[in-house]
């Protein structure tokens, strides 16, 4: 098992052994390729050349992605189709982060995924985050390690979300709580 996998699973890693030099190597290529990134012109070429760059290759199909953003391991992300993603999201994503179908993040959004030992801050101890299907985030919400989203779940607008939240629930505060059920769709309903 490689580092990252370890990471992602959960297994406490220390950041001073050798095996933590690729994370090290990866973070410094991000940091390059967020700079590119970040100060490309909105739809130019350029910007879409600096998105390949930090996705190594692998953009995300249907990602869409307002600048400026802190990505700082995309490898360890997995998207489904037509999620959207606004300005100022930073994802801290060396525990893996997975972002379901039709999702919407709205801005200064943060997801975290890694966490430290309470007695060596050099371990990493890191717990992966989860947004099922349709998940709509909304703005300056923060998501913590080890959450999982449910389908169809809104976070309110500067949640802090350190729990798993239910599917086709509306949750806020800090710490976030549900504040209701979303109700099955009716013909007649135009909005949420």
């Amino acid at each position: 098992m490689d580092i990252f996998e370890k990471l992602k699973n959960g297994e406490a890693v220390d950041m001073h052994s050798p095996e933590y030099r690729p994370v090290v190597e990866e973070l410094h290529r991000t940091y390059k390729a967020l700079h590119h990134l970040n100060s490309a012109e909105p739809l130019s070429a350029k910007q879409g050349e600096a998105l390949n760059e930090l996705f190594d290759g692998n953009v995300p199909e249907g990602l869409g992605l307002f600048t400026p953003v802190q990505i700082d391991f995309p490898k360890q992300m997995t998207f489904g189709n037509h999620v959207f993603i606004n300005h100022s999201f930073t994802a801290m994503s060396i525990g893996g982060i997975t972002i379901g179908n039709n999702v919407q993040i709205g801005p200064h959004v943060t997801i975290v995924t890694d966490n430290h030992d309470l007695y060596d801050r050099y371990v990493l101890r890191c717990r992966s985050v989860v947004l099922e299907d349709n998940v709509w985030v909304g703005a300056g919400a923060s998501i913590m390690p080890g959450v999982r989203v449910g389908k169809n779940a809104v976070i309110a607008g500067g949640a802090v979300v350190t729990k798993d939240v239910p599917a086709n629930t509306i949750v806020g505060g800090s710490p976030a709580k549900v504040i209701r059920e979303i109700p099955e769709k009716s013909g007649d309903e135009t909005s949420r």
